[in-house]
Order: structure tokens, then C-alpha cells, then sequence
């Protein structure tokens, strides 16, 4: 028995140990205010037949929403360049979509991020 309890003991404090972190997430405050930003400036976020304004909006059903938002993020944590962005996009979402990439594109702080 004693066993059992340290063993529950020792999940509940390394799980303690990682919750805060899964709670809140400052790391990615940075990139949430740049969605929020060029949600409100590049609006409406268009890309093919979908708008990225949220993701129970335009398409979440297939995909699409969490597939521009893992882009952007890798575009906006400099792990693509503003070209492997711009050709992923149109790639999944088709082509036509030049308007909405320059201006997602053009607000990225400048620098690391």
C-alpha cells in the first residue's frame, strides 16, 4: 500500500510540476497578439474559399484553420522563410491568395521573435 501512494504521490507532483506551464502558456503571447494583429489589419484573413477569422468559422471542419495557424506560426518563429510561407499557403488553399500572404507577411515583427 505504502508503494501505491508514493507512486500516486510522485505523478501528482510531477504532473503539478507541468500543469502550469500547459495552463498558461506565456511563451506564446508574443504570436497570439500578432494573429490578433493582422486578424483586425490583413481582415478579413481570406485564403481560397476559407476565412481564418476563428476556427469554428470557414472550414475548421477540414482543417484549414489549424493548417494556416501552424504555418503562421512556423513563418512567425522564423521556421520558414516569408517564400515557403507563401508557397505552403498556396499550395493547400490554391493559388489567388497574393493580397492576404503580402499583408500577413508585412506585419511580422521585425528581428527574432
Amino acid at each position: 500500500m505504502p508503494r501505491i501512494l508514493l507512486a500516486i504521490a510522485l505523478v501528482a507532483l510531477f504532473g503539478a510540476g507541468c500543469a502550469p506551464e500547459a495552463m498558461n502558456n506565456r511563451a506564446a503571447t508574443g504570436f497570439d497578439g500578432f494573429v490578433n494583429k493582422i486578424s483586425r489589419v490583413c481582415a478579413p484573413i481570406s485564403l481560397g474559399r476559407y476565412s481564418m477569422s476563428s476556427p469554428l468559422m470557414g472550414g475548421a471542419g477540414d482543417g484549414s484553420y489549424d493548417y494556416w495557424l501552424d504555418q503562421t506560426s512556423r513563418l512567425y518563429y522564423q521556421r520558414i522563410s516569408p517564400a515557403q510561407y507563401r508557397e505552403s499557403l498556396n499550395a493547400f488553399f490554391g493559388a489567388g491568395n497574393g493580397g492576404t500572404i503580402d499583408c500577413i507577411v508585412g506585419n511580422l515583427p521585425p528581428g527574432p521573435s
